[in-house]
């Protein structure tokens, strides 16, 4: 059946107001207009803005779309949210910083407690359960003082922390250097450097993983190459390797990176020219065991939609199959709170990618626990369901920055200490 176009063809991307589809001479402008009903959306444009709910829409295909290409003039309306809270149960408990710590800077859970950077370059560790507090090593990584924020990202001292607590590293998100220590001995390990290209646009790329009974640390060497290594001796075990720059696998800047609970995947939050936003996914485990040779086949790699102008976006995992990326919408000018659930599969010797749910609501920063989705943002910490998107509850003081996977707790690093909830008050 044809088209309202007169074509022939499948519809093809945003519902179309009538003005916009029957402009004689140069693409018309758009608003893209949310119905409230569910994530609907349209494009409509400036006549329309004021009687947006009546405009006349319709499908077109896709020659005929793009035929029509203007220039966003931003969003009206927001997507649906579904409202199923209830109270929360739990309280949130906070725990006093060590008053031999000072200001802390960052944190980072493991299995034995925490793992604190102190402003003056001290890491503790920090038993919460015992109370014990001591220092293992100091880092000489600083921020440079002439530094100058690209886009509003300030460079910053961040923290990272193995599972077990045995290696921590300490790198300048949105700068180029920064070192892996062993915190038995308190020896830098593996001083780490990227090679500056675009790194300001980017968290400092790393990640622990385990792999084959060691700790494995990954790490952006250049601006399109992770590289793997033993984090206890620095040697190296493998890296994305040097491919054709126009193939599909490659020229991606590499952004922060979000391993899969279990660790056998692991997604980059990359861009790549012009700028677009584009979250990147590969299969851990079987690049950690093959090498540079896993990625002679076009199998165990994913791309997730991409985003004009968008990344750092919120990335979380919900299972080793699951995962979501924050935000509704293709392009940084149209983009509004929300989430989208992706199924990663493989099928025939083929990757698969499914989006499996989407709804308006979440933002901030994405953690999730037993199944549920947790946003924490200026409007405090809120519970969804990610299968059929209704918020379940909301905790309105609270603003977690970390995920203590170990203790099962959302954290939030507060000036008088660390202010914890646990996630299982949240079980449906």
């Amino acid at each position: 059946m044809a088209l309202i176009c007169g074509h022939d063809a499948p519809a093809y991307g945003l519902p179309l107001c009538e003005h916009i589809r029957t402009a004689a001479t140069d693409p018309l402008d758009h608003y893209v207009h949310y119905t409230g009903r569910g994530v609907e959306r349209q494009r409509i444009c400036a006549l329309c803005r004021n009687e947006a709910a009546t405009a006349v829409v319709a499908a077109v295909c896709e020659t005929c779309f793009d035929a029509t290409e203007g220039s966003s003039l931003g969003v009206l309306g927001r997507p649906q949210t579904l409202d199923a809270s209830r109270p929360v149960r739990g309280m949130v408990e906070t725990t006093q910083l060590p008053a031999e710590a000072g200001p802390v800077l960052d944190i980072a859970p493991t299995e034995h407690g925490f793992v604190l950077l102190c402003d003056d370059g001290r890491i503790l560790r920090w038993d919460t359960d015992s109370g014990t507090c001591t220092e293992a090593a100091r880092s000489t990584v600083r921020v440079p003082a002439d530094t100058k924020p690209w886009c509003g990202r300030e460079q910053a001292l961040r923290l990272h922390a193995s599972r077990d607590g045995a290696f921590a590293a300490v790198v300048i998100d949105y700068g180029r250097t920064g070192e892996v220590i062993d915190l038995s001995t308190g020896a830098v390990t593996i001083p780490l450097e990227n090679d500056g290209y675009y790194s300001s646009t980017v968290p400092f790329s790393l990640a622990f993983t385990e792999h084959a009974g060691r700790t494995v640390v990954l790490y952006r060497t250049e601006w399109r190459i992770i590289e793997a290594a033993d984090a206890a001796t620095g040697a190296a075990l493998t890296r994305i390797p040097m491919a054709d720059p126009h193939s599909d696998w490659s020229g991606y800047f590499h952004g922060a990176l979000h391993p899969s609970p279990a660790g056998t995947r692991i997604a980059s939050d990359a861009w790549w020219w012009h700028p677009v936003g584009q979250t990147f996914v590969w299969t851990l485990d079987r690049w950690l065991t093959d090498g540079e040779s896993a990625w002679t086949e076009d199998t165990g790699r994913w791309q997730l939609p991409a985003c004009d102008y968008y990344w750092n976006r919120p990335v979380v995992w919900l299972d080793e199959d699951r995962l979501v990326l924050g935000g509704l919408g293709d392009d940084e000018e149209e983009l509004v709170p929300g989430a989208r659930v992706f199924l990663l599969g493989r099928g025939q010797g083929e990757s698969v990618l499914k989006e499996v749910a989407a709804f308006g609501g979440p933002d901030g920063h994405f953690f999730a626990a037993d199944g549920l989705l947790f946003s924490s943002s200026q409007a405090g910490l809120e519970i969804w369901d990610p299968a059929g998107g209704a918020r379940l509850g909301t905790l309105a003081d609270f603003r977690p920055t970390h995920h203590d996977r170990t203790r099962g707790e959302l954290v939030e690093l507060s000036a008088i200490g660390l202010r914890r909830w646990s996630t299982t008050h949240a079980a449906r």
